[in-house]
């Protein structure tokens, strides 16, 4: 059944009222407003439909409505007005985005810390896939004949580094040699292309070395390592400061919930555009769906997409918090370009 113009006003008025005050909205306090010209009894008509068309929920406790997981959706998709986001909301985005990380996983974690603190509400930040992430550089240094340091350097800004010990002595010229190999044949190739095979390349052209073995075990859990998306959750205890969370229980499960694994919070969507609303049962079957995200994409040219979001009650300002979410995504896609994109041209 579509919904009459009238109806949409009032779900757009209740949901306005509930997402200030987190009190259930009554027909009396609806009728006050000057923008909804009906009286109290057809507005209080039309709630009883929303509620039996499940855009409305009656707590037992009250004579009010507040919005359902249902009506939050209609909302973000239809009724929502575009809040342009207000000059004194943009030095501070772009403040706190000025302190330049050099390393791309160091600078994702920061930008969803900055984003709990512009939301005020728990964060998360979500680097992409880095499948496609190439190593430009290895270097060995040598300690002792059977001690060396592991160094690798990625496009992305990242040094990884390891101490490994091999089984028999390995003279200087076997770790410039083996060092010279890397280079040569796995610097410059996205992290997918670094197969066993490639590999075999490696091994046949540096000769029994020792160091052999340790370097390839390293570099194949840099391969896992590198290769999978990383998930940074910040300001979780924030959402204690909501009503929605005022029983224990359902707070303790909510937190329990996100912080003992963070891929709960990994976005059910491929490849998203712009800004993206997870409401309530949206989420599965868990203590989010109670809660609901928020996430905006960032690009890092051709490794892909991360997204970076917000978690909070249902009850949220959808409308103020995805207009900052956007900017800040919008000015974190500019941080990455200018520090990693543009030095890799």
């Amino acid at each position: 059944m579509e919904l009459s113009e009238r109806k949409k006003q009032i779900l757009k008025a209740i949901i306005g009222d509930y997402i200030l005050t987190a009190e259930p909205v009554g027909s009396k306090a609806l009728a006050a407003r000057p923008e909804l010209k009906f009286s109290s009894a057809t507005i209080r008509n039309e709630m009883s439909e929303l509620e039996e068309m499940g855009y409305l929920e009656k707590p037992h406790t009250s004579a009010g409505r507040i919005p359902s997981p249902l009506g939050y959706r209609l909302y973000v998709d239809e009724l929502m007005d575009v809040y342009d986001i207000s000059d004194k909301d943009i030095p501070p985005i772009e403040a706190m985005l000025k302190g330049k990380a050099k390393e791309l996983d160091r600078l994702i974690q920061e930008a969803g810390r900055l984003v709990s603190s512009l939301t005020n509400y728990a964060s998360v930040a979500v680097t992409p896939d880095m499948n496609r992430c190439v190593i430009k550089q290895f270097e060995i240094i040598t300690v002792d004949t059977s001690t060396f340091v592991i160094v690798v350097v990625t496009d992305t800004g990242q040094v990884k580094n390891k101490l490994v010990h091999t089984a028999a002595p390995v003279t200087k010229d076997e770790s410039e040699l083996l060092t010279y190999i890397l280079n040569q044949t796995l610097t410059g190739l996205p992290l997918s292309q670094i197969t066993a095979e490639r590999f075999d390349v490696v091994r046949r052209a540096a000769g029994l070395s020792a160091l052999l073995a340790p370097v390839a075990e390293y570099i194949a859990e840099l391969i896992e390592e590198l290769g999978s998306q990383k998930v940074f959750l910040d300001g979780a205890n924030k959402l204690l400061r909501f009503p929605e969370y005022r029983d224990p229980d359902k707070a303790q499960a909510l937190l329990d919930y996100i912080t003992t694994d963070d891929k709960h919070l990994l976005p059910v969507c491929k490849n998203m555009d712009g800004v993206q609303f997870f409401i309530g049962p949206e989420n599965g079957e868990n203590p989010l769906s109670n809660a609901s995200m928020i996430y905006a994409k960032y690009d890092i040219g051709n490794l892909g997409q991360g997204v970076i979001g917000i978690v909070g009650p249902t009850r949220m300002d959808y409308k103020r918090l995805s207009a900052r979410l956007s900017h800040f995504a919008k000015e974190l896609n500019k941080l990455i370009a200018e520090t990693f994109l543009d030095e890799n041209k």
